[in-house]
């Protein structure tokens, strides 16, 4: 489902529980008084297939040494219009609430100043005047990986794909992402919430082949000349060397 079906004016968010790393985290559901897996934060980040697919910007990050390797960054375009304002009223939610909870999320009460510098937003703020607004979401490599089906072709109302994995997921390849967030995580002087991809849909790079790789001049016009043709006539050469053999 699209992210307009999540509400966030609506959202729960439970008490801080201890987690592995050492950290905090903030569950948060979608339905008042359920802790179900179902009721979490889950959404796509693209209206269809033919509306806003989102870019990838540089690619599945690769993890450095010591990092775990079985989450990997993959960086977005923000295509949608309504992806980005959602975005950013979730974030605004997010540190809304933490001001709220302040005395029980960090043991003491924090302004929305403070709070704010401390809150790692979902929605990046474009680098550039021409660029687009972006999204960082975790890709699964390792366990329970994330799915990834790669596009062949769309023809008469049916989509064609494969099965594909994280190498498919190259620079400025078109994508249609599913995530879900089990809501807030807290490490250190920061917090923030993080996007897991659970299935991503994938339109590959088109690369030219052959002599379609070479750039040329405005002036000239490629032409292909028929396979066949080129077989007779080098069937008929054939024919002339035996003639003229014979003679």
């Amino acid at each position: 489902m699209f992210c307009t079906k999540i509400d966030i004016a609506n959202l729960e968010y439970k008490e801080p529980q201890s987690n592995r790393s050492g950290g905090k985290v903030v569950h948060v559901s979608t339905v008042s008084g359920s802790s179900e897996w179902k009721d979490r934060i889950r959404f796509q980040m693209s209206e269809d297939q033919s509306q806003n697919l989102q870019q990838a910007i540089w690619g599945l990050g690769t993890p450095l040494p010591g990092q775990d390797s079985s989450r990997r960054t993959l960086e977005l375009s923000v295509e949608s219009p309504v992806l980005e304002e959602f975005l950013k009223n979730l974030d605004q939610k997010n540190i809304k609430t933490a001001v709220e909870k302040s005395p029980i999320w960090f043991k003491k009460t924090v302004d929305e100043s403070a709070v704010t510098n401390m809150y790692v937003p979902l929605l990046k703020a474009p680098t550039k005047e021409d660029s687009k607004a972006t999204v960082r979401v975790k890709v699964k490599c390792g366990d329970y990986p994330t799915n990834i089906y790669v596009v062949d072709e769309i023809s008469g109302g049916k989509l064609s794909y494969h099965k594909g994995g994280p190498d498919d997921l190259a620079r400025n390849v078109k994508c249609m992402v599913m995530v879900e967030t089990v809501g807030l995580w807290f490490m250190s002087r920061q917090y923030g919430m993080s996007l897991t991809a659970t299935e991503i849909i994938v339109w590959p790079n088109k690369r030219a082949t052959g002599i379609d790789a070479f750039t040329l001049s405005n002036d000239i016009q490629l032409q292909k000349v028929a396979e066949q043709n080129i077989l007779m006539s080098d069937q008929e050469e054939k024919n002339e060397n035996v003639e003229m053999d014979l003679a």
